[in-house]
Formats: structure tokens, C-alpha cells, sequence
């Protein structure tokens, strides 16, 4: 019985996330109430309540939980084994099946942003998933580096930054061309950092 419990729990939980995200991407931060998340979810605004004391919780939580989504997806496809084009594209598979095509998540992610600016918890978690990804995209990179599939010149946080700021500005461009964005195309931009990195550290060699 307690693990039935615990199981129905994580599950009312997960129904309310979803649709304060949903509130939170039609209304936005501000403007969205607990009203607004009881309408959605259906659920009595006690048992909301009973799980996140305040929206700037509901907030809180709604933002880690696309975070955790995020870097969860990515950091399972590139830690398999394989080359670095291997590993590099299944993370961006990763990112682009969890970022993109998730249901509202790129309009959310633009939602954050456009908040981070005013409200101080906004941007120190949207600043925590920025650092988990380069965290996560440099390990990456190091084990190749360690494994001797990329130069030993490469300047390993450099990319990974270089590639956390390309697939920010691509969930951007998706929101604002109203999805016209390709995985495709995604998917050449980082694969094109790559190679420019590769070549930096290879003619860095050359003229040591």
C-alpha cells in the first residue's frame, strides 16, 4: 500500500507540473493564478496546495522539472558509448526530443527567460540549467579528449559554452519562426562548432 501511495502521489503531482507549465506558457508568470492551475488540472485547489505552498513554488518546481527532463534525455544519449559524432548526435537528438518537440516546451523556455531578468529566482534557475548543461556537454568532450578522439587542444569549456548558447538561441528561433526551425538544420549549426573547434586545435598543434 505504501508503494501505491507514493506512486499516486508522484503521479498527482506530475498532472498539476504539467499543466502550470501549460498556465504558465498561455499566461505567463505574472498573470498566471493557482486558479488557473485548478482549471487546468482539475484538481481543488487544497490538494495543489498540499504539494506547493505558493505559485512562486509552483514555479520553482515547474521550472526544475523541465530542467531535470532536459539534461535527463541528454545525458543518457551521450553517455553510451561511441565516437564523438556518435555521442554529439544523440545528445542532440536528446535536446531536440525534450527542448523542441516537447508540448510547450520551447514556448516555457521563452516564458523563463523573458523572466529571468525581474524575479531573482527565475534566473538562478534558469542560470542552474545553463551550468548543468555545459557541466554535462564538457564531460562529454573530456572523455573524448581522454580517449583521443578529439585534439588535446581543445578548448573544452569554450565549446561546450559555444554549444549551450547555439541550442538556447535555436529554441528562440523556433519560438519566434513559429516552429519552422528542422532538426536537420539544428543539427548541421552544432555539428559546424564542432568541426571549427577541431580545426582550431589542429592548426593550434601544427604551430606549436
Amino acid at each position: 500500500m505504501p508503494r501505491i501511495s507514493a506512486e499516486r502521489e508522484e503521479a498527482t503531482r506530475r498532472r498539476i507540473l504539467k499543466a502550470a507549465r501549460q498556465v504558465f506558457v498561455e499566461k505567463g508568470f505574472h498573470r498566471a493564478s493557482i486558479d488557473d492551475v485548478v482549471a487546468a488540472c482539475g484538481l481543488s485547489v487544497g490538494a495543489i496546495y498540499t504539494y506547493f505552498p505558493n505559485k512562486d513554488e509552483l514555479i520553482r518546481a515547474s521550472i526544475l522539472d523541465a530542467n531535470r527532463e532536459e539534461s535527463d534525455a541528454v545525458l543518457a544519449d551521450t553517455r553510451a558509448a561511441g565516437s564523438v559524432g556518435e555521442r554529439l548526435d544523440r545528445g542532440i537528438r536528446g535536446w531536440w526530443r525534450y527542448t523542441i518537440e516537447a508540448e510547450g516546451a520551447p514556448a516555457f523556455l521563452a516564458e523563463a527567460w523573458g523572466e529571468a531578468s525581474r524575479r531573482p529566482l527565475i534566473r538562478d534557475l534558469m542560470a542552474r540549467r545553463y551550468e548543468r548543461g555545459i557541466t554535462m556537454t564538457s564531460i562529454m568532450f573530456r572523455e573524448c579528449v581522454e580517449r583521443g578522439d578529439l585534439p588535446a587542444r581543445i578548448e573544452v569549456d569554450a565549446l561546450a559554452r559555444t554549444i549551450g548558447a547555439l541550442t538556447d538561441g535555436m529554441v528562440l528561433e523556433y519560438v519566434v519562426s513559429g516552429g519552422t526551425l528542422r532538426f536537420e538544420d539544428a543539427q548541421n549549426r552544432i555539428r559546424l562548432v564542432l568541426e571549427a573547434a577541431i580545426q582550431e586545435a589542429a592548426a593550434a598543434a601544427r604551430g606549436a
